[in-house]
């Protein structure tokens, strides 16, 4: 390798010369030549490299297809490292989301276990008030027919009837007192409002009454007061037992109405 390129140094050196007068020739240019070939085999091989390197980026360069399936394969990695992140991101999500659910969901079956438990609760008030009101107005109403029946006697004397009047007023003032002394839940205040009003009205209207049958001169009474206080008495009755049939239906205890509620 080394005489070929000696011998390809001399013959560019000869051209060189040769179109030079004979005057101008420097005599042992060849000689020194190659000397310094022989001297210098580390540059030679520097030489090679870099030639060996200028051919690579020649073919590098001059290979389109070579290049695009480089470029080709750096995006396929850059969209497959895309794909995966994107993935990543989207199940993120999803795990969000499914925590989310479950605990709406969660909360919901909270929420209808409480609303079990509070209407149990409020179910078992029901029965506790039951029992106790139960009794009270079974002896109301039991002591009302009775008088009833005192009241249609036709012997009965003036001051009986007055005494009547005044045993009906006195009836329904103990029936509205033992009413506050028992617990009432929370779901029967519209009831026990309508149920004290209608005790109000009720003890009115005998008053009215008893205050007829006292007067000496009964052309001055006016009858439209009995009628009216008498309608309101019986409105309010009414208005108290469809509340109370009401609640009671509400809370699935359908079954005590036979014996609470009165036909009338």
């Amino acid at each position: 390798m080394q005489d070929h390129l000696k011998n390809e140094m001399n013959k560019d050196m000869g051209a060189d010369y040769a179109g030079m007068p004979a005057d101008e020739k420097l005599p042992g240019a060849n000689n020194e030549i190659e000397k310094a070939a022989e001297s210098t085999p580390e540059a030679i091989g520097q030489y090679q490299r870099i030639l060996e390197r200028r051919r690579q980026r020649q073919k590098v360069s001059g290979n389109p297809a070579a290049t695009f399936f480089c470029i080709l394969i750096f995006l396929c990695v850059l969209y497959n490292a895309y794909l995966v992140e994107t993935a990543k991101y989207e199940q993120n999500i999803l795990k969000i989301q499914q925590e989310q659910a479950a605990k709406e969901k969660q909360a919901e079956t909270d929420k209808i276990k409480l609303q079990i438990a509070q209407k149990n609760k409020e179910s078992a008030d029901l029965v506790i008030f039951n029992d106790k009101y139960l009794s009270i107005r079974k002896d109301y109403y039991s002591k009302i027919k009775t008088i009833s029946v005192k009241a249609q006697v036709k012997s009965n004397s003036l001051a009986d009837i007055i005494k009547i009047t005044e045993g009906r007023i006195k009836l329904t003032e103990d029936y509205k007192s033992k009413l506050n002394t028992i617990p009432i839940p929370a779901q029967l205040a519209n009831f026990y409002n309508y149920e004290t009003e209608f005790a109000d009205s009720d003890i009115n209207l005998w008053r009215i009454i008893n205050f007829y049958y006292l007067l000496n001169d009964l052309s001055k009474f006016d009858a439209s007061m009995v009628y009216e206080e008498s309608s309101k008495t019986h409105e309010l009755f009414l208005k108290a037992q469809e509340e109370l049939k009401n609640i009671y239906i509400e809370y699935e205890l359908s079954y005590f109405l036979k014996d609470i509620i009165i036909n009338n």
